[in-house]
């Protein structure tokens, strides 16, 4: 058994331009916590965005999330498997696997593998190692210790050469867009979000993790609190109208910590 547990708290909401168009929020995120033999509780969580350009972006989006938790799960079920055996290789048969279903859904559909473009963000953390995915937008933020300076991203931000452009799990050349890192270290918290939050929790002058921002967020988990009641508050925030000023585009946010509380001795 790990020394901690993982605590989770989630949310989305629709952007206000989605919204003027009467359109659902085309975010997807899952995220799911197992206990392994080798690596105790292990956090698996994903955030994909389909593409607002597309009539099925959300579809794609639903599709990417349910098969990186279910092939990571069994992967992680297989005998004498870890968190470290999980590579670059790894993703892309997981993205020859996704896009395969992809091109069946259109075929049904009678549609194109573009009209289900989606982004990924993908983390999968155990005892003392961790892996990440992405193509496209969005951001990994990670810390060792939840310390002011201690953010980072796990992957680099993504970076376009035009403004508004980026990267699908449905590109022809996906394989080669398709980013990689293992952290051979013990994490506290993990943060993934959409591109919908980008501006806000990016600090753009140094193009680190806005640390004002996600840290009073994930404060309530790290403090050793469950979800009760943050998933709500937390989609409450991504739908309110400050936010809407900054950001018109959907908004995903996953925050998990498993910070450990440290007890003072009164016997000392």
């Amino acid at each position: 058994m790990s020394s901690a547990f993982w605590r989770v708290a989630h949310a989305s909401a629709v952007g206000a331009s989605h919204l003027s168009q009467n359109k659902e929020c085309q975010d997807r995120f899952a995220c799911r916590t197992i206990e392994t033999k080798n690596d105790g509780a292990v956090l698996i969580a994903v955030v994909a965005d389909g593409a607002g350009s597309t009539t099925d972006g959300q579809h794609g989006a639903n599709v990417a999330c349910e098969l990186f938790i279910e092939q990571i799960v069994s992967f992680l079920n297989a005998e004498n498997i870890s968190v470290e055996s999980i590579t670059a290789e790894f993703g892309m048969r997981w993205l020859e696997y996704f896009q395969r279903r992809i091109v069946e859904m259109a075929k049904k559909k009678k549609k194109t593998p573009r009209d289900f473009a989606t982004t990924l963000v993908a983390a999968v953390a155990g005892e003392k190692c961790a892996v990440f995915f992405q193509i496209g937008d969005g951001g990994i933020v990670i810390s060792m210790s939840g310390t002011a300076k201690s953010y980072r991203f796990a992957l680099p931000p993504h970076e376009s050469e035009y403004v508004n452009m980026t990267d699908f799990l449905t590109d022809v050349d996906a394989d080669e867009k398709l980013k990689f890192a293992k952290v051979d270290e013990k994490l506290e918290d993990i943060i993934l979000f959409s591109d919908g939050i980008y501006s806000v929790a990016v600090d753009y002058q140094t193009n680190q993790p806005h640390e004002p921002f996600l840290m009073p967020m994930i404060a309530p988990l790290r403090n050793g609190n469950n979800a009760n009641g943050l998933n709500e508050k937390l989609e409450n925030f991504l739908a309110s109208a400050k936010l809407n000023e900054k950001t018109d585009d959907d908004k995903t946010i996953i925050l998990a910590s498993r910070a450990v509380l440290k007890t003072v001795d009164l016997s000392a």
